[in-house]
């Protein structure tokens, strides 16, 4: 394997488990609302892991949980409130 090839998934690697671990959304408001949020993780996702000790298992991608069935129930719902408190008033787009 090309030793950059290496570094580039170690580096993104790095980025993606601070992102989830980070304890802090970065996300913007229209994440929500784009077909991105139903498929990658966002660190809402992976600290309700934490805090719940149940599901939300994928690393990378939210869909994996989803097919397996692992996501956990109260994801959208937490991402939605902790965005509302983040940005104030709840703002819906169009998909």
């Amino acid at each position: 394997m090309h030793p950059l090839t290496i570094l580039l998934f170690t580096v993104s690697g790095f980025i993606i488990n601070v992102y989830g671990h980070l304890g802090y959304e970065l996300m913007p408001r229209k994440f929500r609302y784009s077909w991105w949020f139903e498929v990658v993780n966002t660190s809402v996702h992976h600290n309700l892991h934490h805090k719940k000790f149940r599901g939300n298992y994928g690393l990378y991608f939210r869909v994996w949980d989803r097919v397996m069935g692992t996501e956990h129930p109260d994801y959208v719902k937490e991402y939605d409130q902790l965005q509302e408190r983040r940005f104030g008033h709840k703002q819906v787009y169009a998909r």
